[in-house]
């Protein structure tokens, strides 16, 4: 069967999508669901456009990350490169997960499939969750990992593809205008849960038949061994592509089996009519296929089955004409795309994630390099795996370090400005994207007067010399916090050194100065709650990523290294959102003592770390090659 036209560029643009590399991303997503999930993209085609792009990203991106594992080994790090040897099957996908994990992290994609998978997740709020069971799946694919009996299939089917059918289905229910996800209605109604459950059984089941002689290529049976010793089926008959009569009563069985599950679990009727339509086009077509199953089980041991033509468009054309006219009658009532970023409320002049895109000629102004340590120090050289994008750092010991001098705590923090200076310089050696640092918490209130008045005045000073060390150097400088007591000259200085320095593109240097972690998420939440309150922003479609950007500095990535100096052994309500997943390293020197090598030798302990982020090791880790200071 002739399925509808390839989508061109303006069929992706009522969609929403206008950027090249995403559109790539969502037709490299689209082929592979065509040419492997031959069920899912036609009833992907009964859906809108927004809604039909978002299904093709979430089976496809699954699809491609599939084919990539399984693609012969290649010469080089990546597919198609030149070089030595290139990774197996494990690390391949292991490279490819890290990789998503990190994109999603930072809410953009590095290549076209991931940032149309993550720019699907983000514009549907889609918990990412349900992906980990999904690599989970692929990797037992991977290791070839052998059910043994159908209790253990059937816990895989839960753990696995269970969460993959409910993202699916809370795509149709919102749809269909229900604001519930599945696993709340799940909840509250038991008989829809094992409902849901049957159901994934019955597609689990059958895509196990269906992909039968591509999971013996490798060497791998997905039926549970209990399968085989109730039909007598022996695994090396199997694998030797023998078709034995008791295989084939096997597959007549299952097949049955597959088709009893269908039956037994009707899905729940829901309110808009062409979602209903394509709930029991896609249970209809999955009867079709496991009769095609039945039909010619000897034939599933060399080639997927292909639905029969003529009974695939008894289906479908009725559906596709009942589900045009449904979503005429019935509008579909979600805005396509994501929502726009909103600018922080707060001091004026506060940069939003438009900006992130840089004029061409300022992306090509000479930089004139940091100047070198005088000691000769040169920095480490650190893979790009084990190099931290986004160091954090509490400059703490000021006042103790003056204070055990002899001089004026004022005189502390103006030699931590120029220790500033210095670590500005060695992260530009490095090459590290973002630094942050604590310079003055909506805790630091409570210090003397005297003190106060010396910081107040000692911060637009500090940032002038910052701004005229720096300039050359393409230094971005962001503020993170709040204008209330600020005195008028510190705002000023800070939103100058934000609006004079917004089109440098080296390192982004983000001040925190009258920042508190627990306010910045108060305030963020407030003004969502008035968005919400105002319905410019859907309360049910708030996600981790929707709120972020409600923050301070919206793009700023998530913390990797957090630094303190001073002693103390605290984060003291720093980035506690950011934070969330960072590595934390303490010194006991005094924040005017450190130098730029300080700052190296704390990212070489970074590098030494394993970053999990609530996983494990899926394969051996290699040892990081490091090379000491200079």
């Amino acid at each position: 069967m002739r399925h509808p036209a390839v989508p061109t560029t303006r069929f992706y643009q009522r969609c929403g999508i206008r950027d090249a590399d995403l559109r790539r991303g969502y037709e490299a997503c689209r082929r592979a669901t065509r040419t492997q999930g031959e069920i899912e993209y036609a009833v992907s085609l009964l859906m809108p456009p927004p809604l039909r792009i978002a299904t093709w990203a979430l089976l496809g991106a699954g699809y491609c990350v599939d084919n990539l594992v399984d693609a012969a080994d290649a010469p080089g790090g990546e597919i198609g490169s030149t070089g030595e040897a290139g990774p197996g099957r494990a690390e391949r996908l292991e490279a490819w997960i890290s990789a998503f994990e990190a994109d999603l992290r930072d809410g953009r994609g590095t290549d076209p499939v991931r940032k149309a998978l993550i720019h699907t997740m983000l514009t549907w709020n889609v918990p990412p969750g349900f992906l980990h069971t999904q690599f989970e799946e692929l990797r037992q694919d991977v290791h070839g990992k052998q059910c043994a009996t159908w209790q253990e299939w059937r816990r895989n089917s839960q753990l696995i593809v269970v969460p993959f059918a409910l993202r699916a289905a809370s795509l149709l229910l919102r749809a269909a205008g229900l604001s519930a996800e599945p696993e709340a209605i799940a909840a509250g109604v038991p008989e829809a849960a094992m409902a849901w459950q049957t159901a994934a059984d019955a597609v689990y089941l059958t895509d196990s038949l269906v992909d039968l002689s591509d999971d013996l290529d490798r060497d791998h049976v997905p039926l549970p061994q209990e399968a085989l010793d109730e039909a007598g089926v022996r695994r090396v008959d199997l694998l030797a592509r023998r078709a034995t009569p008791a295989f084939e009563d096997m597959v007549r069985h299952l097949a049955d089996r597959a088709r009893t599950c269908l039956d037994r679990a009707p899905l729940p009727r829901v309110l808009h009519p062409a979602v209903s339509i394509a709930f029991d086009t896609y249970t209809d077509l999955y009867r079709l296929c496991l009769k095609t199953v039945a039909d010619a089980p000897a034939a599933l041991l060399h080639r997927r089955p292909a639905l029969p033509r003529s009974a695939r468009l008894r289906l479908l054309l009725p559906a596709r004409a009942k589900a045009a006219l449904a979503w005429g009658l019935f509008p579909f009532p979600i805005q396509p795309g994501p929502p726009p970023d909103p600018v922080p409320v707060g001091a004026p002049g506060k940069l939003g994630l438009a900006e992130e895109v840089r004029p061409l000629a300022a992306q090509r102004r000479p930089i004139v390099p940091p100047t070198p340590h005088p000691s000769g120090a040169r920095p480490p050289k650190l893979t790009a795996e084990a190099m931290p994008r986004h160091v954090a750092i509490v400059m703490d010991g000021n006042g103790r370090w003056a204070t055990n001098r002899g001089l004026a705590r004022s005189d502390g923090h103006r030699a931590g400005g120029e220790a500033l200076v210095d670590v500005v310089h060695g992260a530009l050696e490095i090459g590290l994207k973002h630094l942050t640092v604590y310079a003055f918490s909506t805790e630091n209130w409570k210090r003397p007067a005297d003190e106060l008045l010396a910081l107040m005045d000692e911060i637009p000073k500090g940032l002038r010399r910052l701004a005229n060390d720096t300039e050359p150097l393409g230094v971005r400088v962001r503020w993170a916090g709040v204008r209330a007591r600020l005195p008028a000259d510190v705002t000023e200085a800070l939103e100058d050194a934000e609006r004079a320095t917004r089109d440098h593109t080296g390192l982004t240097l983000t001040l925190c100065v009258n920042y508190g972690g627990r306010t910045e998420i108060a305030t963020a939440a407030a003004k969502l709650a008035r968005d919400a309150v105002a319905r410019r922003i859907d309360p049910g479609s708030v996600s981790e990523h929707a709120f972020s950007r409600y923050l301070h500095v919206p793009e700023l990535p998530d913390v990797d290294l957090l630094l303190r100096t001073g002693g103390d052994q605290r984060t003291s309500n720093f980035l506690p959102w950011q934070a969330t997943y960072a590595e934390l390293l303490f010194l006991d020197t005094p924040w005017p003592d450190v130098d730029r090598r300080d700052l190296w030798h704390a990212m070489e302990q970074y590098a030494r770390r394993a970053r999990r982020y609530g996983s494990v090791p899926r394969i051996p880790a290699q040892p990081t090659t490091l090379t000491g200071l200079h």
